[in-house]
């Protein structure tokens, strides 16, 4: 399963505090990540036999793209994430969309030997668009000891268009953020990139078992306004990447937009879920 961002966050070379990859992304991110659709969270709901008696942890959060939605089919979801203006997004959007069951708490996967026994027992942890970042090992022995009799973990993830979609506009979007941006991810095509650590194999290794690998595909509409606000949603385009060039960088890639016809912009996504659970 290949990485959304290209940065190792278990490279003790890289200098990142995890409460920093995101900022100034938060309200992007709130207003411009696309939802994970209804197939992969009901796919979810059925796989872990999610009710009211369910506890589901949320791990990396972000603004609650799997957190709000999962919500009202269980008891309780803890959304946990380092960065604190990601959960004040998170907060909103619950309170939007009247959901009263969820805690956010701030934290990482570092702080899982602390706070297990708190979290403790879970039906569910997903993490979305998460995982590369954690210290994975770790992550998933810990969870596997805070995880309930035949409850599990999802990783759930759509990949990263800017580097490695195939559109043709997602294309031109790279090369204008590239006339602006020096350490801008290579454009790559998923396809041809072999990794040696498939992520259901990782889990099996920490005790989950009955592994599965479902993909939803997602028909997507991009408005200019929500391709902007993506790419100023990544932690490697952030606004504050820009500096005092942001504005003129969303000057360009709008009117570059606009030739391209103004949109809507249809994207073909790939929706995966790789899950595991524990002996029931």
């Amino acid at each position: 399963m290949p990485p959304a961002d290209p940065i190792d966050p278990t490279d003790p070379t890289d200098p990142t505090d995890p409460a920093d990859r995101f900022a100034s992304t938060e309200s992007h991110y709130a207003a411009h990540r696309p939802a994970y659709g209804d197939q992969a969270l009901d796919y979810l709901r059925d796989r872990f036999a999610l009710d009211d008696d369910a506890r589901v942890l949320d791990l990396g959060c972000g603004t609650g793209q799997l957190s709000i939605p999962l919500a009202p089919s269980v008891g309780q979801v803890v959304g946990v994430d380092p960065n604190e203006a990601m959960l004040e997004e998170a907060r909103r959007g619950a309170e939007a969309a009247g959901v009263d069951n969820a805690e956010w708490v701030v934290g990482s996967d570092a702080d899982l030997g602390t706070m297990r026994d708190d979290l403790a027992p879970l039906r569910l942890t997903t993490m979305g668009r998460s995982f590369h970042w954690m210290d994975q090992g770790r992550t998933l022995d810990h969870l596997h000891g805070a995880t309930e009799p035949g409850g599990g973990v999802a990783l759930v993830t759509d990949g990263e268009w800017l580097t490695k979609g195939r559109e043709s506009w997602q294309e031109e979007v790279y090369a204008v953020a590239a006339d602006y941006l020096d350490d801008l991810p290579e454009r790559v095509d998923p396809d041809s990139v072999e990794y040696d650590d498939p992520w259901d194999a990782k889990l099996e290794a920490f005790g989950f078992d009955d592994t599965e690998t479902r993909v939803f595909a997602v028909d997507r509409e991009w408005s200019v306004d929500g391709v902007v606000g993506y790419v100023f949603s990544l932690s490697f385009a952030s606004p504050a990447t820009f500096g005092g060039r942001k504005e003129a960088f969303e000057v360009d890639l709008r009117e570059r937009l606009t030739a391209l016809g103004g949109g809507p912009f249809t994207q073909r996504a790939r929706v995966e879920v790789i899950s595991g659970k524990t002996s029931a």
